[in-house]
């Protein structure tokens, strides 16, 4: 597509270069009419001062002569010697009436200005007091610089007191006009102020062609920037925009600035794009958790409806299950609700008034729960056996030892590591619960001797909604794929870090570490020291 000339031109003058020049050229028009203006006005108050200057001297050389010429009959000459070329005298009369003109050698109509075909526009009188000298401009535009000297009678008095005191002196004769013209000196200012302009003009040319040439260099890194940014606009994300040597500190300052904003957009981009990934695999998991308890009670429900079946025995079968799912769905719904609430708290927000549980607050309570679950399993605290609250209270509970967790959190972290313990550990099996403190840490461990978790599930089984295929299957539990993540939330929420080691066919432990609090004197000391969780 063709660009009209006005187009190009007006996409150039929004360009950088292009601001730079036009502000470029103004300031040199500027610069060059004030230096300009100054050089003309120089000029010209030294041609007019020089004019000056003869005129007082032409006065000098003829006024013993012009007495006599004014108020006797003898005539001047048409021509006087005495004056510069060019320069002129008129003698007028007292009541202002041209006498006669006295010339210097030259051409005197062209030099003489038509002062007898006129009235004059300045009075004669008015001027010969102020002594100074004067620019004329006649009706043919020509202009001439006049000085305006009286003629008295008593020449002697006249001739003994210097110019500038004759005015004062009456009566007057007359008074002598004299007068040079200043075309020489306006031909003089006009050459060089055509000159000067020329000079500018050409000055502020070739300036600006290498200007321009100079600016291509600092300006490359803007445009290897602006090329690269349309790269970046385009879905290129990872590009930067490389060192550029030799180049201004502003636009490596730049470069720097872009390419750490670069990097954040890269980061939210990815941190985006990957939560998005996770809420629709958690969308389907969650929906793919819900369909199945809700198709096997909408199974059973038609079933019943449809035949109708009396037989006691049946119906307890069905509503058995129907009530498993439904508790499978409880259950399912209160993990979700779970995380939803430790996805609104800050991490290590300010609950300390709160945040101090300990083993001998939450196990008493927990073990009503867990007993039925273990059936003929072997529970251990710390290497000991353990089947009654009270055992638990009275031995080995240091009450010293305090958590930064609510006691219901405390409780949820516990029931839920011995509760997957117990799915994928078999009859018989042995489950240890491991407290101790060590180098300002408070290490809490579940173990167990059942299947293990294959290597390649393991960093993933945090994750919600994970099951692994072999050995975390729904066959062995009733699980919903939530503990474990729920788990992993409450104890990076609060500062600390689990671990899990697992050996297929030997057991997992599950390791949780806490920055050490201890309740001396009934009042919170605690350590500086916290972990941050590795997920």
């Amino acid at each position: 597509m063709k660009i009209h000339p006005l187009e190009k031109l007006n996409i150039w003058r929004q360009s950088l270069v292009g601001q730079l020049l036009l502000r470029f050229w103004v300031c040199h028009i500027i610069f060059f009419t004030l230096i300009g203006a100054i050089q003309y006005t120089s000029l010209k108050n030294s041609l007019y001062q020089s004019v000056e200057q003869n005129l007082l001297s032409d006065y000098y050389a003829i006024r013993n002569s012009m007495g006599s010429w004014l108020s006797s009959s003898e005539f001047p000459p048409g021509r006087f010697s005495e004056l510069r070329p060019g320069n002129f005298v008129a003698f007028y009369t007292s009541d202002h009436q041209l006498k006669s003109i006295v010339y210097s050698y030259g051409k005197a109509n062209s030099t003489v200005p038509n002062l007898s075909r006129s009235q004059l526009q300045f009075d004669l009188a008015e001027k010969a007091r102020s002594g100074g000298c004067f620019i004329f401009e006649d009706t043919d535009e020509q202009q001439y610089m006049l000085m305006v000297a009286p003629v008295v009678t008593n020449q002697l008095s006249v001739n003994s007191l210097p110019l500038e005191q004759n005015n004062d002196i009456q009566p007057y004769a007359g008074y002598a006009l004299i007068g040079q013209p200043l075309a020489e000196q306006d031909l003089i200012l006009s050459r060089n102020l055509r000159g000067y302009t020329f000079n500018a003009i050409i000055i502020i040319l070739l300036s600006t062609f290498f200007t321009a040439l100079v600016l291509q260099k600092p300006l490359e890194p803007l445009l290897n920037i602006s090329y690269t940014a349309r790269k970046i606009a385009a879905g290129r994300y990872d590009l930067r925009l490389p060192y550029m040597n030799k180049t201004a500190s502003e636009i490596q300052q730049l470069r720097e600035a872009l390419n750490h904003m670069l990097g954040q957009m890269e980061n939210a981009l990815n941190t985006e794009r990957s939560a998005k990934n996770r809420m629709a695999r958690f969308i389907a998991d969650a929906s793919h958790e819900l369909r199945t308890p809700l198709t096997s009670i909408r199974g059973f429900l038609e079933i019943l409806q449809r035949t109708g079946m009396t037989d006691k025995e049946t119906l307890d079968a069905a509503h058995q299950t129907m009530l498993i799912e439904t508790e499978r769905l409880i259950r399912l719904t209160e993990g979700l609700l779970t995380l939803n609430r430790i996805a609104q708290e800050e991490i290590n927000s300010d609950h300390s008034e709160e945040l101090n549980s300990g083993l001998h607050d939450v196990l008493p309570e927990l073990m009503p729960l867990l007993a039925p679950l273990l059936k003929d399993r072997t529970f251990r605290f710390n290497g000991q056996d353990f089947r009654t609250i009270d055992d638990f209270v009275s031995e080995v509970l240091d009450t010293s030892q305090v958590l930064p967790l609510k006691p219901d959190e405390l409780k949820q972290i516990l029931y839920n590591l011995v509760n997957n313990a117990i799915q994928h550990t078999l009859s018989g099996g042995t489950i240890d619960i491991l407290a101790k403190s060590e180098n300002s840490r408070f290490i809490l461990s579940v173990r167990d001797n059942g299947e293990g978790i294959p290597a390649e599930d393991v960093p993933h089984i945090f994750e919600r909604f994970f099951q692994g295929d072999r050995s975390r299957s729904h066959g062995k539990g009733q699980g919903s794929g939530l503990g474990l993540a729920i788990v992993s939330e409450l104890v990076y929420l609060r500062g600390g870090e689990i671990r899990v080691e697992s050996t297929p066919g030997e057991g997992t432990s599950f390791t949780i570490f806490f920055p050490l609090v201890l309740v001396k004197n009934d009042s919170l000391m605690t350590q500086n020291n916290c972990l941050i969780c590795h997920r």
